[in-house]
């Protein structure tokens, strides 16, 4: 069995994280297993034990990336399955519309429905930012993206709001999974890791890329009134700068709050998995997600947690009782959510309620599953 898994920027974010423990898995498993990508001048390639085949870019409309040679790469590799992550960009609605062509079997895993979501919210009037692709965006999920779905033969839904979303559309509920990103199993197995020590009160951490999706000057905008109620409480950015970080920066000076909010930037695991066992408290303040990999680490590691409701993160904190939802671009609530949060004997329950939660959602169980799934459409071929 050859399985391609397309994803754009690998290594990056969450779906590139995904693909990245899917392809090790399926390569230790002996199957033959092609990551194919956008260019990316600063990868070690070399370093992984998958083949990775990257493809420029020939022209790009916002983040739709238009690669150039895909077609070949589709035909000349004979996969037979691919699985395609990201809803909404090239790589997915070009594999889509070549399946019948090529005659391999077509799995995708949306990883959320950004541009969807973020339109959505402009129509709201919550965000304000406008692109001027965003006349595009009806036509492109009336026409392209929900063909690609349609045209799918098993899609991954990874949370219940994506599942309820696909059925909108008439996909019949056997060509559905859902199925959360796994946790790695080293956020379970963080014993002898040694937490930081931290002299917040609270200490409140915040984990994501300081990108203007992620909206992370919500949280540095929630510290004055925290302030109040807890004068030592701090706040600490992990993340690598996207395009945030000198207005944030700046965010902070004209806030008085340099001895308040810190920008760790990247952390390499160890170190955060140091910091999630030293925080009383994360917080989440996307704008658009799938389902946010960092709040299952955190439950693994027995972190409480505060999200927006974007994609299915407010469904994962009501599922779990390990988390609280807090509305989208509201210091005020999101103040009053640390404040209440900020509770003994609240926070241990959440704990408990973390830690149990995570436990069926390691990749250990996570990806026999996505491998059930192609053994089921190769045995329809």
């Amino acid at each position: 069995m050859k399985i391609g898994l397309l994803v754009q920027r690998f290594p990056g974010g969450g779906a590139e994280n995904y693909v990245e423990e899917l392809a090790n898995r399926l390569f230790q498993g002996g199957k033959d297993i092609v990551v194919v990508t956008s260019e990316n001048k600063n990868s070690d390639d070399s370093k992984y034990d998958f083949r990775i085949i990257r493809l420029p870019s020939l022209i790009k409309i916002g983040e739709y990336f238009v690669w150039k040679g895909l077609e070949k790469i589709l035909k000349n590799e004979k996969f037979d399955i691919i699985h395609t992550n990201t809803y909404g960009y090239y790589h997915t609605d070009k594999a889509a519309r070549l399946k019948k062509k090529f005659g391999y079997k077509l799995v995708m895993t949306s990883h959320g429905f950004h541009g969807s979501e973020l339109h959505l919210l402009k129509k709201k009037k919550i965000i304000n930012k406008i692109s001027k692709f965003d006349f595009l965006r009806n036509f492109y999920d009336s026409k392209i993206g929900r063909k690609t779905i349609l045209e799918a033969d098993h899609l991954i839904a990874l949370s219940p709001k994506e599942e309820k979303f696909y059925q909108s559309l008439e996909v019949k509920p056997s060509k559905i999974t859902v199925l959360p990103p796994g946790i790695r199993q080293s956020f379970f197995d963080h014993s002898e890791t040694a937490p930081i020590k931290l002299d917040g009160v609270p200490n409140i951490l915040t984990v994501g890329e300081l990108s203007w999706v992620k909206a992370k000057s919500l949280a540095i905008k929630a510290m004055p009134m925290i302030l109040k109620k807890f004068p030592k409480a701090k706040l600490f950015l992990v993340g690598k700068n996207r395009d945030q970080l000198e207005q944030l920066e700046s965010l902070v000076k004209t806030l008085h709050l340099q001895n308040n909010v810190f920008f760790l930037g990247a952390l390499l695991e160890e170190d955060l998995l140091s910091y999630l066992k030293s925080a009383d408290i994360l917080v989440h303040t996307s704008l658009a997600e799938g389902l946010s990999t960092i709040l299952l680490e955190a439950m693994a590691v027995g972190l409480p947690f505060i999200t927006t409701p974007a994609g299915g993160n407010g469904e994962l904190a009501e599922n779990s009782s390990a988390g609280i939802v807090t509305p989208f671009e509201n210091p005020d609530a999101l103040s009053q959510n640390v404040i209440e949060s900020f509770n003994k004997q609240k926070l241990e329950q959440m704990k408990i309620n973390a830690i149990n939660y995570s436990q069926n959602l390691g990749w250990n169980k996570i990806y026999p599953q996505i491998l059930q799934i192609y053994l089921n459409l190769m045995s329809r071929r």
